[in-house]
């Protein structure tokens, strides 16, 4: 979650003094509120921005018209998030996303004063925007409304972050938190507080005993996937890949993104125990040649440099050992010896999991490849154990062989 602060004051340096107690108080984002900009002009975004350049500035434009042309005067004077209103024109809104692309900025969008906010979230993240804002007005929140109901329906529909502001304060943010709301919107309970930097270190407080709670269920996730995948390990597969390692001349480890990190340190292992071993693509990694082996590592089976590797090492009459989720895959076809590593679902395919991947939808707990690349990661380090154990090396002769020049 983000906490970001809405200075809507009329006095910059009366922003300022504010700004400074709440960005030791650990605010995340600073919002040059709507009656600053009216008050003192779009400078007041500049000046915010020289004065914590460490923030994320937001200018509460509230833009109704002429998207690209606001939108542009934000990101020159520094804006980092421009807002604009959920009831402008359609061509306003695109018009300000396209901008913001160019200057590499931000968009959320405003739905204060939308009927439909639901229908309309949905039309503004088919537009491209970047954030929703469920927004209960200082107005509508004298006649006793608050935004909770129509931010649970609005986070629900849509898969951006979603923002909410309306008179939250200490009491009330635990609820949105609850909602689903990652952008949390707290303007007067900080800003006419007697002691700014304390609520806000009261309000991170709260986010904080979410966060812990997110991250232990994600460690015990993908802890209860590990085991799952520990008792599935087929012993012929297990067997067939220290078997061929043991005999090959020279081994060599090809992974693409993070299963590349992965084989990067099973490789430095090897090393540690005196295997002849080499990461493909290194500037010092031979020629492969009859008798070698390649572990080639691939969630999806289907990544094309990957596969090119083994179709070359099976050409120059070397062996694979392919390590991915899907044993029918091109590399499970092209290896030797496969070991599967189960994927999230029984019914997921290598191409659904490239098209997951490219369009970023994934589990948000265990983003991209993580379930694969962390089990993969735990299955060699087994591996280790195991040839340490076979050829009786303990840590002190692995250390001998561990780099001195770092």
């Amino acid at each position: 979650m983000i906490l970001q602060v809405a200075l809507d004051v009329t006095d910059i340096e009366h922003a300022i003094s504010i700004a400074e107690k709440v960005a030791r108080g650990g605010a995340h984002w600073l919002e040059v509120g709507t009656p600053l900009i009216k008050k003192e002009g779009i400078r007041a975004v500049e000046l915010m921005k020289r004065r914590f350049p460490d923030r994320k500035i937001v200018a509460d434009l509230k833009t109704m018209d002429t998207g690209a042309l606001e939108v542009e005067m934000a990101a020159r004077h520094g804006a980092d998030v421009v807002s604009i209103l959920g009831v402008a024109d359609d061509k306003t809104i695109k018009d300000a996303v396209t901008v913001a692309k160019k200057y590499g900025i931000r968009v959320m969008v405003d739905l204060i004063g939308v009927k439909d906010k639901v229908k309309r979230a949905k039309e503004l993240e088919n537009m491209g925007v970047h954030y929703i804002l469920v927004h209960t007005g200082i107005d509508e929140q004298a006649q006793g409304r608050n935004p909770l109901e129509d931010l649970e329906k609005v986070v629900k529909a849509v898969k951006i972050p979603v923002a909410v502001a309306g008179g939250l304060n200490l009491e009330t943010i635990p609820k949105v938190i609850e909602a689903g709301a990652t952008i949390i919107i707290v303007g007067g309970a900080i800003t006419k507080a007697k002691d700014p930097e304390n609520i806000t270190r009261r309000i991170l407080d709260l986010f904080w005993a979410e966060y812990m709670q997110t991250i232990v269920k994600v460690i015990q996730d993908i802890t209860d996937h590990i085991k799952t995948v520990a008792t599935s390990l087929k012993l012929e597969q297990v067997r067939g890949m220290v078997d061929a390692m043991i005999g090959a001349n020279k081994i060599f480890i090809y992974g693409a993104g993070r299963s590349g990190l992965v084989g990067k340190a099973f490789a430095m292992r090897l090393m540690h125990l005196d295997f002849n071993v080499y990461v493909v693509g290194e500037t010092i990694t031979p020629a492969f040649e009859e008798g070698d082996l390649l572990i080639a590592i691939s969630g999806s089976g289907e990544t094309r440099t990957i596969v090119d590797a083994a179709e070359i090492a099976k050409n120059q009459g070397g062996k694979v050992v392919g390590i991915t989720s899907y044993k029918n895959s091109t590399l499970g076809k092209l290896s030797d010896v496969v070991v599967e590593i189960p994927g999230r679902t029984k019914a997921d395919i290598p191409t659904d999991y490239i098209a997951r991947q490219m369009l970023t939808e994934y589990k948000w707990m265990a983003p991209m490849g993580t379930l694969f690349e962390d089990s993969t990661m735990l299955l060699l380090d087994g591996v280790i154990a195991l040839l340490m154990a076979t050829f009786q090396k303990s840590e002190k002769d692995m250390k001998r062989k561990h780099a001195t020049l770092e």
